[in-house]
């Protein structure tokens, strides 16, 4: 704790620095990571951002990353907060007793694809969540998404719940390790980047993640079976935010131009993380690993057992203050609208 205390100190001292100089000077972000720095994320999220950010601010704000993540995963808010980076990703689901609304996006049978998803969510937001101000304490700039998340066995193909049920089942924290719960399997809940220790030991014989992860996290050589769930198994939902301290220090030019590289262009960067799937899925195939989509019984047993994460979605929002029910509606219909604009 006391290295995290002089971290803060020092890295919030430089990031105050770097942006209390005249509005003529270049300013530097600092910006965590905590993925492989080839994984998809890095590559097709965080680089294309940064590129862009650079372009639009004509070179005046430069974003640079550490050689090694600033904090694990689920202390990503506490990080920026804090001043130990300026900003960040974060997986929502590691706050989500603090943001709740926007967890709409982790609902089942939702997901289009990542980018349209992704689009609609945004919209959604500042639609119907932004004013419940749940982000106080950072700039929010935009959300992410993977194509989102499958089942995938190391042992027996997975066509029905009761296949579930005999296995032991890694999955994201949250709601959605909750809902597999539902199923009767036993749920070893962990980060994506923490998932091959748990399929490498054994400790595992089924995952629910996206259909790249597998390859990009180095689990393909453990992985016999994939099924494909209409709408999938869940959304993840990334947020990208800066330290509200740092910017509101910015100069009014340079926050414009932040935003104009961010929000909508941020979500429609979620293509570079679901092309992978694409591409991740060709290669199983030719790699053998057996391939298929769950039957029409199969969906309707999990929509079953399911359809309580709407209900207590829509009461989470009526309680913060948002029509639920028609925010849930506008996200789904806005996605597809999306899509299918988008597939034109």
């Amino acid at each position: 704790m006391k290295r995290f205390a002089a971290a803060a100190a020092a890295l919030g001292a430089a990031g105050f620095l770097a942006t209390t100089v005249p509005a003529s000077a270049e300013t530097t972000i600092l910006f965590n990571y905590f993925v492989p720095p080839k994984h998809p994320i890095k590559l097709g999220i965080v680089d294309t951002w940064t590129a862009r950010v650079a372009k639009g601010t004509g070179g005046k704000v430069k974003v640079r990353h550490p050689a090694k993540t600033l904090a694990p995963p689920p202390r990503q808010w506490k990080m920026v907060t804090s001043g130990i980076a300026d900003a960040t990703f974060m997986f929502n689901n590691f706050e989500r007793n603090r943001l709740t609304l926007d967890l709409v996006g982790t609902l089942p049978f939702s997901i289009t694809d990542a980018p349209s998803t992704a689009i609609a969510l945004w919209r959604t937001h500042k639609k119907f969540f932004e004013s419940k101000n749940q982000y106080k304490g950072v700039k929010l700039l935009g959300f992410f998404m993977h194509g989102g998340g499958e089942f995938f066995s190391l042992t027996d193909p997975i066509t029905s719940v009761a296949d579930l049920a005999k296995m032991k089942v890694r999955t994201p924290p949250g709601d959605v390790a909750k809902a597999m719960g539902k199923t009767g399997a036993a749920v070893v809940p962990t980060p994506g980047v923490k998932a091959f220790d748990v399929v490498s030991k054994g400790i595992v014989d089924g995952l629910v993640m996206p259909i790249s992860d597998i390859w990009k996290l180095k689990m393909k050589p453990y992985v016999k079976h994939l099924t494909k769930v209409p709408g999938k198994v869940y959304g993840a939902v990334f947020s990208v935010y800066m330290n509200q301290g740092v910017w509101d220090r910015l100069p009014k030019a340079d926050k414009a131009a932040i935003m104009a590289a961010s929000e909508e262009k941020i979500a429609a960067d979620s293509h570079n993380w679901g092309k992978i799937d694409v591409e991740a899925e060709a290669i199983y195939r030719k790699d053998g690993i057996t391939i298929r989509t769950a039957s029409p019984e199969f969906t309707a047993e999990l929509k079953k057992l399911w359809a309580y994460l709407d209900e207590a979605w829509i009461a989470r929002a009526n309680k913060a203050g948002v029509d639920g029910k028609a925010a849930l509606a506008f996200y789904r219909a806005e996605a597809k609208r999306v899509f299918a604009a988008r597939a034109k």
